[in-house]
Parts: structure tokens; sequence; C-alpha cells
């Protein structure tokens, strides 16, 4: 195998792949990245066996051939080049020169034959949609998704098609994030392109569960592209970007019932800056207990009162907000580390929050929701410790 290819366009095709390449793996030959030249096309793969990245490269080939070469030493050193031409060339032993006029490098490289082929399932929903878009509603949910690796299930971002919705939901059951566009119609199943797999025929609805690993490299190489393709198969997940490809096994299992335990009786509300209350519980967090992260929040008419103590260390804090809330006096305890995140994620200047009781679980909103989209947060209580009353 022999080409010819410029240092910068070959570092931005390893900077898309190099997120996928594990660092540690029982399986050696998956820390390297398949080289596959075919005339003038370069195809360069990537996989840690449950996620995949495939991007090609127009390159001045001059030998056909494959080989796989190690992903962190190549980057390292084409990262530190010049932007020159380079020359790379591997011989039948899949040794693997790199050429520039300022000077040659080796690398040991292994078989193509030892590498894993990436098999792709015959996709039996597809849908094309603005990049833009779909990255902003991953980083509407994907702070929510849960690291328990005994609940799989919420290990990612629940993607859901209805005829005329698109969804994207996370839960880790403290908080919960979902998002819609309500802009969204379902494209018709044809022959060649069935739905039917995986609507649900009570409900036409199409569930998919999306394993974070393979939305934060879609996030990486969103740039390539304005409208992604997603395909689904009944256990794999396709995203194309442009000249990129990234192919990820599905989580399996069902998602939760979120809808059930979304309230629908909230019916006190609370309207504030949403700077000003981030601020405030910033600072309460700092006198909070190391490990619930609890506050206190005391709701009166027209106020609210952010305190938290940490009884182990003698701290304490309180300052008073001005609200719009008319609703009955009460105290919620919650942690500060999820009041942050949500707010974070809030993009109006101010937030509305829909409370019932203490026990009851929080829905937080933007006072206003952005042109045929709808996005709310869950955030659960926790149970307050009265020695902070």
């Amino acid at each position: 195998m022999k080409f010819v290819v410029t240092k910068n366009e070959l570092f931005q095709c390893l900077q898309r792949i190099i997120g996928v390449v594990p660092i540690k793996t029982t399986i050696p030959v998956l820390t390297n990245i398949l080289f596959e030249l075919d005339g003038q096309q370069l195809r360069l793969t990537g996989t840690d066996l449950e996620v995949s990245i495939i991007t090609y490269l127009e390159v001045r080939g001059e030998q056909d051939g494959t080989a796989a070469f190690p992903a962190k030493r190549l980057f390292d050193i084409i990262r530190e080049l010049p932007d020159l031409p380079l020359t790379l060339e591997a011989d039948k032993n899949n040794r693997l020169l790199l050429a520039t006029d300022k000077g040659t490098y080796k690398l040991a490289g292994e078989s193509s034959d030892e590498y894993p082929h990436i098999a792709s399932e015959p996709f039996v929903s597809q849908i094309n949609y603005p990049t833009a878009r779909f990255l902003r509603m991953i980083d509407k949910t994907i702070f929510a998704v849960s690291t328990d690796e005994l609940r799989t299930t919420l290990m990612g971002v629940l993607l859901e098609l209805r005829p005329h919705e698109l969804r994207l939901v996370a839960t880790d059951g403290h908080r919960l994030a979902k998002i819609t566009d309500t802009s969204y119609t379902m494209p018709a199943a044809t022959e060649d392109k069935p739905n039917a797999l995986f609507v649900k025929p009570e409900s036409g609805v199409m569930q998919a569960i999306m394993p974070t690993k393979a939305l934060q490299l879609l996030t990486r190489n969103a740039e390539q592209a304005e409208q992604l393709e997603v395909a689904i198969s009944e256990n794999h997940l396709t995203f194309r970007l442009g000249a990129t490809t990234i192919y990820s096994k599905l989580i399996n299992g069902q998602f939760p019932n979120y809808e059930r335990v979304i309230p629908v009786d909230n019916e006190l509300t609370m309207v504030i800056d949403r700077d000003l209350l981030a601020a405030s519980v910033r600072r309460a967090a700092i006198f909070a207990n190391q490990i619930s992260h609890q506050i206190r929040w005391s709701l009166e008419p027209g106020k609210i009162t952010i305190s938290a103590e940490d009884v182990q260390v003698g701290g304490e804090a309180r300052e008073t907000l001005a609200t719009q809330y008319e609703g009955k006096a009460m105290d919620i305890g919650y942690n500060a580390q999820y009041v942050l995140e949500l707010l974070r994620h809030v993009d109006s200047e101010e937030v509305l929050i829909k409370l019932k009781d203490p026990g009851s679980a929080a829905i937080v909103e933007p006072v206003q929701q952005k042109e045929g989209e709808t996005h709310m947060m869950l955030l659960m209580p926790i149970r307050l410790n009265e020695a902070t009353a």
C-alpha cells in the first residue's frame, strides 16, 4: 500500500476516529486503525466492537492495499508534523514508512486479516434530519443519562419517533430530560424502507436507545454535514455525515415508561431569573454536605430562601430572592448539582418551575419555548435533613 496525502487532511480524519479506539483492551488489534486503499480513495476504520466509525479520504494512491496501524502513536506523530505532503507506504510485513521532506518514521502494523469486520444490518427505518437540531436535542438530554451499569437501559438516550413528533429522552431516576420536535413528521414506510419493525401497532411509536459514546462521536463529527442521516436496524444504529459513518449497537431492553412519572397536576408555579437562581444555588452548594449536596428551598408568596448547612463542619448559608410565586409555603430539598445542571440547559432568561408538594417531582421548563419545540426537565426532591431546618 502506498499513497500521498497532506498532513492536515489525514490528521482531520484521525481526529474523527481516535475517540472510538480503546486505550485498554483484551483484544490488542482494536488499538489500531485499519487503512484500506482502493485507487484514490482511502478508507479508515476504528472500533471498540460496540461502536465503529468509518471515514473516507481522497488521496493520491500509488499502490492498493490494507493494513492496521497503532492509532495513538500514528495520531501523535501526525499531529506534530508540519503541514506538508506525506507519503505513507506499507510493506508486505505491514511495517509503515511515513516520509516527509524533513524525515522518515517507521511503525510496526498488523495484518488487516486480524482486524474485526464491521458488518452492517439492513436498516428498517431511516430519517434525514438537520444536524444542528439533532445535536441541540442531544445536548438537552444526554446530561441526564445514568452511569449505573446495573440499569443498562438508562445508560443511553431514547430516540422516539411518533407520526408527528421526534423525541429524545434521558433519565437516571433522579432527573429526567425530554425534548420534542413538534414540527417533525415520520416518513411513510416504503417497500425498501419499512418502518413497521419498530412501530408499536397500538401506539404508532418507534423507539431505540442510543448509547452515549455514539452520540459523543456524532457531536465530534457534526461539522461535516448540515443534514444527518439516521438509520436504524434491529440491533444497530447508523449515523451518516458526509464522508463519515458511525455504527453503534443499540442498547437492548425496554426503556421505562417515562410518561408515567411526569406529573400532570403540578399547579404551583414559580418564575424566577435563571442566572440569579443559579448563582444563589452555587453559593449555597459550597456550604452543603459534600456527599448529598443537599440544599433547602423555602418557598413563600413572592420569595424563595435558599439555604444549606453542613453540620459536620459547621458551615451554613442562607439567602433570599424575589420570585413570582403565589402558592403555599413549603420547604423542599434538592441536590444542588442536579439543580445547576438543569438550569444550565434552560435557554430563556427566566425559568418556570412547576411544583406540587415537598415529596413530588418538580418540572423545570424555559419560560419561552423555541418554535416547534417542547423542552422539559424533571427533578426529584430529596428528603430534608431536619437538623438543617
